[in-house]
């Protein structure tokens, strides 16, 4: 099968799984499915460090659908160590953002940081929970100031896709029932790992 149409046919099969999340279904597990059809689309095509990233976070889904929050934590937290390895082994850009935008962004991310420690993390009855979260939450920012580095659209939305999400859960969970929040964190999520994906591809 060629790129293009590869590429179209795991995209296209992706939204579609990712849409049945969405409908008024008696089973409620069609959220393990989208990340494990990304996962081995990457892996048929050989791109083994992408593959895993998205089978833990396909791991973390399956552990979030139990309502397991420790091991979800720590699949999810190996996602991100995974991304973090795959965006420097993958092409670097022929250009840096300039210094300024660097730090502006990384300040953006600092008080992100700084925001749940303040108001999420006081709120975390469970000190395992609340340790795993604080590393957890380091290691996203830094997968996603890894994917701004690389002046990649697509990872870059990608990545600010995917910690909005995961704020999101940290607020419903621990601060404030938020309306809605299924679609809030799951939209984002979907299209977060999506546009991981198809950056990625990018890049290989």
């Amino acid at each position: 099968m060629s790129g293009i149409r590869h590429h179209i046919l795991s995209v296209s099969v992706f939204i579609v799984l990712a849409a049945l999340d969405f409908m008024p279904m008696h089973f409620h597990g069609w959220m393990i499915l989208p990340l494990l059809w990304l996962s081995m689309c990457a892996l048929s095509r050989r791109q083994y460090v992408l593959a895993t990233a998205l089978f833990f976070s396909f791991l973390g889904d399956v552990m979030g659908w139990q309502r397991e929050l420790i091991p979800q934590i720590g699949f999810f937290a190996l996602a991100q160590v995974t991304y973090i390895i795959l965006f420097s082994l993958l092409k670097p850009p022929s250009a840096t953002w300039p210094k300024p935008i660097r730090m502006g962004f990384l300040l953006l991310l600092a008080g992100i940081y700084g925001t749940a420690t303040c108001w999420i993390f006081p709120r975390v009855t469970d000190s395992i929970v609340m340790g795993g979260m604080a590393v957890y939450a380091l290691l996203l920012l830094a997968m996603c100031y890894a994917a701004f580095c690389h002046k990649n659209l697509c990872l870059t939305v990608g990545a600010v896709l995917f910690v909005v999400s995961d704020f999101i859960i940290g607020v419903n969970l621990f601060v404030c029932h938020i309306p809605h929040s299924f679609l809030c964190i799951m939209v984002p999520y979907y299209l977060g790992q999506l546009l991981l994906y198809v950056g990625a591809q990018r890049l290989y």
